[in-house]
């Protein structure tokens, strides 16, 4: 796979084709609901799921679909609401084992939008570890968990109260006499309008119109109104004796902030630099809905231009993306102990952006270095899952144990028996959709029916994953044909090129 990365990151590259008609693409798709679909609708909205998360949804319709991800029935999974307080305030252990608390939601999460949209209001929102404690980057997460689908307004005001950003961007310290920029700069720059739509001036009064927002000692939020300015302030053409609420609904209410979440979502959610007439049209449903976030979602969920072949497997996964998809098609539930280090050498260390704006996503997420470190993820998982027991690939630490439900016999059995045509049939359909050329399919099934497994891995790894090396292949197996004598290696082999294939890499 060569993606273009010439293009500015934050911008991406478009699909081939052309739009059409902007409010069209955003009129209710009413076409078939495949399985094709149900996978698409459930990495976009979710982190994909098993064959059975599938057949389920695809039964459902898009309507329903849809619904069952905004408006998701049944009680939520009971995650520990933080890692516990003697890890989380030791400070040898508080950042991993916030971070692997972080990830255990988006594993385990029996509501894969909410914690999606979380994902989402953490690049957006960017701040870090590497300024703030841990433990205020569990609260904030749990805020864009409890608020990412609500009201935008609601939100941002959340947010600009938030312990971790009153630390990040150091609004805790900005009062009367001694006003600070930063965050009155960013929530316009990068958090609700974008470049061009505010001036110098706004900023200063902005940031006037925050002062007091600070924390107590507890780092709790506190509104404290000696240190607030009180005197009239004059914020994007509107003079008031201002605070921090009011800036909040003055920005949201420019028009330049319904095209710039319209953008933002269209990016994160259809495909990179959206047509003009796509974002016009989405800023529309947003404002009219009243900036609410689930509206909007729910009309790019059902829409043609969603369910359209330029959206289709049009965006590279993040490292997280890929990494909690594959954890959930294997139908594995616990998070690997060195996940937040193998998700670091992918290029996005949880809770670590590298810097306000985020990270750059798109095309920037491909390379040789980070493909190199999702196939050893890839397979140094299928041999400690369906091995069960640990392997040490090279360049990463050992990882602990899990397990998987998918199986070498549980496929033979899905595939009727030995059969290496139906076995990769079998692997290809339930985790790519059958979305893989007849070359593709011919050089697995090769791999099956070899006799010499270490050099089939090697051939069928310069096939499928040009960059691949002999640290990412999965291990030499007994050197027999395809049958009962040496099927568990070549069924995870195949698992692990299938996963490893460029069309894996894009949601």
């Amino acid at each position: 796979m060569k993606l273009d990365t010439s293009t500015d990151p934050q911008t991406g590259f478009r699909p081939p084709g052309s739009l059409g008609d902007a409010h069209m693409a955003l009129a209710r798709y009413d076409g078939r609901f495949s399985m094709r679909n149900a996978a698409h609708l459930v990495r976009r909205a979710g982190f994909g799921g098993t064959p059975n998360d599938l057949t389920a949804l695809t039964s459902l319709g898009v309507d329903r679909a849809v619904d069952s991800f905004l408006h998701p029935s049944g009680t939520a999974v009971d995650f520990p609401a933080y890692p516990p307080t003697d890890i989380l305030f030791d400070q040898k252990k508080n950042r991993h084992a916030t971070q692997l608390w972080f990830l255990d939601q988006l594993v385990r999460t029996n509501q894969p939008l909410v914690q999606k949209m979380m994902l989402f209001w953490h690049g957006h929102f960017a701040t870090s570890m590497q300024k703030v404690p841990p433990q205020l980057m569990a609260q904030q997460m749990d805020l864009f968990r409890a608020q990412g689908l609500g009201k935008f307004p609601s939100l941002l005001a959340a947010v600009s109260k938030d312990p971790a950003m009153l630390v990040w961007l150091d609004n805790r310290g900005n009062s009367k006499a001694h006003p600070n920029e930063n965050y009155a700069r960013e929530v316009m720059e990068l958090f609700a309008l974008g470049l061009g739509n505010y001036t110098e001036d706004d900023v200063k009064e902005a940031a006037r119109s925050f002062t007091g927002w600070t924390l107590d000692k507890s780092l709790a939020f506190l509104d404290n109104p000696k240190l607030h300015d009180d005197t009239p302030k004059t914020v994007l053409g509107k003079t008031g004796n201002w605070n921090g609420n009011d800036v909040v609904n003055i920005i949201v209410q420019q028009p330049a902030h319904s095209r710039f979440m319209a953008h933002k979502l269209l990016e994160f959610f259809v495909y990179s630099d959206p047509e003009t007439e796509l974002i016009e049209a989405l800023a529309s449903v947003y404002a009219i809905s009243g900036y609410d976030i689930p509206k909007t979602v729910g009309t790019i969920f059902r829409s043609n231009v969603f369910y359209s072949s330029r959206a289709y497997r049009a965006i590279p996964k993040s490292p997280i993306e890929f990494a909690v998809g594959t954890l959930r098609y294997m139908g594995v539930t616990t998070v690997p102990d060195n996940l937040p280090y193998v998700l670091s050498r992918m290029g996005q260390d949880p809770l670590n952006p590298p810097s306000v704006k985020g990270w750059d996503g798109g095309p920037t997420w491909i390379n040789t270095a980070t493909l190199l470190a999702r196939f050893n993820f890839v397979n140094a998982l299928i041999a400690t899952s369906i091995q069960k027991k640990a392997a040490t690939p090279m360049a990463m630490p050992a990882p602990v144990a899990v397990a998987a439900t998918i199986s070498p016999d549980a496929i033979v059995g899905q595939a009727g028996g030995f059969d290496a045509q139906k076995v990769v049939s079998t692997v290809v359909n339930a985790a790519l959709q059958d979305d893989v050329t007849f070359d593709v399919r011919s050089t697995l099934v090769s791999f099956v029916n070899s006799i010499n497994t270490r050099a089939a891995v090697a051939t069928a790894m310069t096939t499928v994953a040009p960059v691949a090396t002999a640290a990412s292949a999965p291990p030499p197996g007994n050197p027999l044909p395809f049958g009962p004598e040496n099927y568990q290696d070549k069924i995870r082999g195949v698992i692990a090129l299938t996963l490893n294939l460029p069309v894996n890499q894009l949601n």
